[in-house]
C-alpha cells in the first residue's frame, strides 16, 4: 500500500541519516585532528622511537578499535589516516628506508584495512545488522561467525605487511 511504502521509505532515510550523521562526526574530528596539529604532534613523540616495521601493525590496530567502536570504516578512515601518513613519511625518512614511498603505502594500506576490519566484525555496523537481518540470522551469531575468518585474514595481512616493513629497510 501506499502508507507501507511511505514507511519505507522514512525507515531508509532515517539510517541513511545516522550514517551521514557518524560521517560527518567523523569528519569533523579528523579536521580538528589536522587543524591542532596532531600529525606533527604524533611526529614529534613517535618519529624517532617507533620501530619502523611494527608501524602498520600499529595502524591496523588502532583503526579496528575505532572502527569496531563505532561501527563505521568510511568514519574512521578520517580519523587515523591524517595522522597516520604524516608519522610514516617521518619514520620512513628518520630510519633511512631506502623505500619510503613504499612505507607509506603501507601504513596507509594497514589503517584502511583496520577500518574495515573493525566495521566488518563490530556488531553495530549497519553491513553487519543488514546482512543478519536479510539472511534472517541473529546478530550476535553473525557476528561470531565473521570473527574468525576476519582474524585469520588480519592476522595474514598484519605479518604481510610486518615482513614487507622490514624488508623495505
Amino acid at each position: 500500500s501506499l502508507r507501507q511504502i511511505v514507511m519505507g521509505i522514512i525507515d531508509g532515510q532515517k539510517s541513511v541519516v545516522l550514517g551521514s550523521v557518524i560521517l560527518l562526526l567523523a569528519i569533523t574530528v579528523g579536521g580538528l585532528s589536522q587543524e591542532t596539529g596532531g600529525g606533527p604532534f604524533l611526529v614529534s613523540l613517535l618519529g624517532q622511537t617507533q620501530w619502523h616495521f611494527l608501524l602498520p601493525a600499529t595502524l591496523f590496530l588502532v583503526a579496528v578499535v575505532i572502527s569496531f567502536s563505532t561501527g563505521t570504516s568510511w568514519g574512521t578512515f578520517s580519523v587515523p589516516l591524517p595522522l597516520a601518513i604524516p608519522l610514516a613519511r617521518a619514520v620512513g625518512i628518520n630510519h633511512g628506508l631506502e623505500n619510503p614511498k613504499l612505507f607509506d603505502a603501507l601504513c596507509f594500506v594497514a589503517a584502511l584495512n583496520g577500518g574495515v576490519f573493525g566495521d566488518q566484525c563490530s556488531p553495530i555496523s549497519d553491513t553487519t545488522v543488514l546482512s543478519s537481518m536479510c539472511t534472517g540470522a541473529d546478530l550476535m551469531d553473525h557476528v561470531k561467525t565473521q570473527i574468525p575468518v576476519a582474524l585469520a585474514a588480519a592476522l595474514l595481512a598484519v605479518c604481510g605487511w610486518t615482513a614487507l616493513a622490514y624488508w623495505v629497510a
